[in-house]
């Protein structure tokens, strides 16, 4: 006998969130056809997994670690692959994105990621808090910090005379 699988509630799944993890991959890779790529892929991850995905907190988190995971090896492929991946990455994205990018890796890891969730894919601060398991006060002291941080960054590189 064999199993049904809820295709209805994956489909629910789906259209809720594939816009937002599309925007999370092209933050993290640069390249909207890797973005669009990578976002497939873990969205299939979740489909094979679905019965098992479907009764988790959130499948969405879920989803989004699959696709952070996905992200990371893609970005170690193509560093082994050329040895200047960032000219790349500033061809392929406006320069607005670009700088973004450049500015957020000055930022320590959970707190890219807290702002790359909250205001980057529009996460609640009670759900970046338990996306990343930390306090939601910390989530906030974190999202001030790299705010300032951020746009410190973009400040200077707006003064760079290289750039104008």
């Amino acid at each position: 006998m064999s199993e049904v699988r809820d295709e209805a509630g994956f489909d629910s799944f789906f259209d809720a969130s594939w816009r937002r993890l599309q925007g999370q991959a092209y933050v993290l890779t640069g390249s909207r056809e890797t973005a669009q790529d990578l976002t497939q892929e873990a969205l299939l991850r979740a489909w094979r997994r679905w019965d098992s995905v479907s009764t988790m907190e959130s499948p969405e988190a879920w989803t989004r670690k699959v696709l952070q995971n996905l992200c990371i090896e893609s970005w170690r492929r193509s560093r082994r692959k050329q040895p200047k991946p960032e000219a790349q990455f500033h061809d392929e994205i406006p320069d607005s994105h670009g700088e973004i990018a450049e500015a957020m890796k000055s930022l320590p890891g959970l707190q890219a990621k807290a702002l790359l969730l909250h205001d980057g894919l529009g996460m609640t601060v009670p759900e970046v808090a338990s996306e990343l398991e930390v306090p939601e006060g910390t989530v906030k002291s974190w999202l001030s910090r790299s705010r300032k941080v951020v746009a410190e960054r973009l400040g200077q590189l707006d003064q760079d005379p290289a750039r104008r």
